[in-house]
């Protein structure tokens, strides 16, 4: 039996305040990484089953976009799940293909369970290439040159007051020569 084309993870699903009787919102991330090149793009066909009730939740499909061009794609699956399902535990069930029709590449899942009124952040990151780092701002870009600037000023500025002292305590040092005096005087 050979192994998948591609190997897939679901990462924790993103859920924010549920409050009582309503339709909770739940985004799952999702990543492949495939021994063999698709392209720019994959297609993830997703259900969500209500374990507790054996019913279909909901259903979802996305574009999982190639990272940089290689072999590793990212995305994530959104979903409305019904206010029946608050507190009942849920399977996500994931199809991966390389066009919108064909046999699927690979297949994963994960379940989770739906919390009412709590909050589930997530803060990863799946691949630290794609991660976008903040620029720092304008106060910090430029605080340090500005400083190397100011202290080579003040050298300077120094450097200049110790040669005119210098300077200044020479010359006063040196013999004073007065012209000879007009005779008669």
């Amino acid at each position: 039996m050979s192994a998948d084309p591609c190997a897939v993870q679901l990462g924790f699903p993103i859920i924010p305040v549920v409050y009582a009787n309503t339709i909770v919102t739940a985004v799952v991330p999702i990543s492949a990484t495939c021994s063999a090149s698709y392209g720019n793009q994959l297609y993830a066909n997703a259900n969500v089953y209500d374990l507790n009730t054996d019913t279909t939740a909901d259903s979802a499909n996305t574009i999982l976009t190639s990272v940089n061009g290689g072999y590793t794609f990212t995305g994530q699956l959104g979903f409305n799940l019904p206010a029946s399902t608050q507190g009942h535990w849920v399977q996500v069930s994931v199809s991966i293909f390389s066009n919108q029709a064909g046999n699927p590449l690979t297949t994963t899942g994960e379940a989770f369970q739906v919390n009412a009124g709590t909050v589930q952040v997530i803060t990863t990151t799946v691949f630290p290439q794609t991660s976008i780092q903040p620029a720092p701002s304008a106060p910090e870009r430029y605080s340090e040159p500005q400083s190397m600037f100011a202290y080579v000023a003040i050298a300077a500025l120094v450097a200049v007051v110790i040669i005119v002292t210098v300077g200044l305590i020479v010359y006063s040092r040196k013999p004073v020569s007065y012209p000879p005096s007009p005779r008669g005087y």
